[in-house]
């Protein structure tokens, strides 16, 4: 028999296997893809294990229309140039073959656009034959739908599992890029129920958020020439553990060893910082099992940290540890009428005046909100509303009213007669519009919230006396999430007293 080259319908079949075993495969490829799309917030949705619906849609720089049909040929990229890049990967990176072979074997559509385009572009492969490109209206960001994976390829799918242990794979990768990527607002809706809805946080925060019954989260950490490792145990929840070097989720069995040793049966997480040239991730198409140069002082690095825990003590964490606020809690001063400068327990903190009034101002509206209490104003604003919205807004008419947006209707024109009493006209507008195209209708009112809380938060820039500063700190020390504004930036710094003395040499 002559050798011949195979048909490139059944070379990227072929290549399907090796990067879509399975729907958790096609998952892990789509959220790092719109990690790599510098995407604040993804939402994922999943329908019978995955094998009916992934669909993922991100808030990202998007694809730039000229390159969407480039995006799912084989060997297309955005981050290697050349073969050094190889072995000096800094990024998830785009990867056309996973998006060749994952539209070979489902019916496929992805809709993005750019921020510079009015436009956005929708792309639908079925079974790794185009259908059609055409522009549609759409969001700046990625939308790909993922539906009925390896249907046109019946032997694979006969190895598929049953649906729930399909399911409880597509959570664990899910789980896996969330704890990473706690600066990420994730979602993941299952058949029609929301199972994680996980705000912007610390990794802390993340955890406490995924695991609420994690009452002792224990932290390690260590610092040499070859690396930094740092993590956490969860000295009260059993289950499995996940490993990250470089940020990127991976599996190494000696590793695992070396933690479990420790951790016994405990969860845990441990992030590794190496040398990019320090790592291999190409021993496998999914690049998350890897190898290293110099295998020796990665495991010692790791060992060094975990044998610290032999007298284990909670990481100090302002939320964590319900710190009150008392008289050993001293300000210093202010820098740039910006950061006010506080000592606490052998630690100087550079607290973010605006940010902490926010903090303090979106839980008071939040309060507020549920009680239906929030000061109003009147008004009488005109709302241009399509026929598909009009049920909508009928259904949020009483959550509106307890935000302060009151809103009547005469004859077939809607109006807003009430608004929040420090609320901008145009930013109510844009709210309404914001929320009534959302499926989710708790984190857009979340949202508002936030923007609501920064109007009326003190500013950078504002001098704040001392007792203006004191009763600052006092109030917001008391707040649920004392880490993180209502947008999820940080709100302070810290510096151990202790690294102060080792930089300038005292004992």
């Amino acid at each position: 028999m002559r050798i011949k080259r195979l048909p490139e319908s059944i070379v990227n079949k072929i290549a399907a296997g090796e990067v879509v075993d399975r729907p958790a495969g096609v998952l892990k490829e789509l959220i790092e893809n719109s990690l790599d799309a510098r995407s604040e917030k993804i939402q994922i949705k999943i329908e019978k294990g995955g094998k009916k619906l992934i669909e993922v849609k991100d808030n990202g720089i998007g694809i730039h229309p000229d390159d969407i049909l480039e995006s799912v040929k084989r060997y297309s990229t955005s981050k290697i140039t050349g073969i050094d890049d190889l072995y000096c990967i800094n990024s998830y990176g785009f990867r056309g073959e996973a998006l060749s072979s994952i539209s070979s074997v489902s019916r496929f559509s992805i809709i993005s656009r750019q921020k510079d385009f009015p436009l956005g572009k929708e792309l639908f492969i079925e079974g790794g034959v185009f259908r059609y490109l055409s522009d549609v209206g759409a969001p700046v960001g990625t939308v790909v739908r993922v539906r009925d994976l390896f249907f046109n390829v019946p032997a694979r799918e006969k190895f598929l599992k049953a649906e729930k242990t399909e399911q409880k794979h597509l959570i664990d990768t899910f789980l896996r890029y969330a704890i990473c990527h706690p600066n990420v607002y994730f979602t993941l809706q299952v058949e029609d129920r929301i199972l994680y809805n996980l705000l912007p946080s610390t990794i802390e925060g993340r955890l406490k958020n995924i695991f609420p019954k994690a009452e002792n989260l224990l932290y390690f950490e260590n610092e040499n020439s070859t690396g930094k490792v740092y993590g956490y145990i969860a000295s009260d929840i059993k289950s499995k553990g996940f490993v990250y070097i470089n940020g990127r989720p991976i599996k190494n069995s000696i590793l695992t060893r070396i933690i479990r040793s420790k951790a016994g049966e405990n969860f845990f997480v441990v992030f590794i910082d190496l040398p990019p040239y320090f790592v291999d991730h190409n021993i496998h198409p999914s690049k998350i099992d890897v190898r290293f140069r110099k295998e020796k002082p990665v495991y010692d690095l790791v060992r060094s940290a975990l044998d610290r825990m032999s007298k284990p003590k909670l990481h100090f964490s302002l939320s964590q540890s319900k710190v009150r606020y008392n008289a050993e809690f001293k300000i210093l001063g202010q820098i740039e009428n910006t950061f006010l400068v506080v000592y606490y327990d052998g630690e100087i903190y550079f607290i973010d005046q605006h940010v902490a009034s926010e903090r303090i101002n979106y839980e008071l509206l939040l309060k507020k909100y549920r009680t239906g209490n929030i000061p109003v104003e009147n008004t009488n604003l005109k709302l241009d509303l399509m026929p598909d919205q009009v049920g909508k807004l009928n259904n949020l008419k009483e959550k509106l009213k307890s935000l302060g947006i009151v809103i009547y209707q005469e004859n077939e024109q809607f109006y807003i007669k009430q608004i929040p009493s420090f609320s901008k006209v145009k930013d109510i507008k844009r709210f309404i519009y914001r929320i009534l195209e959302s499926e989710y209708s708790e984190i857009e009112i979340e949202n508002f919230l936030g923007e609501l809380a920064c109007n009326i938060s003190v500013e950078a820039g504002d001098i704040l006396s001392d007792e203006e500063a004191k009763n600052l700190l006092k109030v917001w020390i008391e707040t649920d999430n004392p880490n993180l504004c209502p947008h999820g930036r940080p709100i302070y710094y810290k510096i151990p007293v202790e690294n102060i003395r080792k930089k300038v040499g005292r004992k």
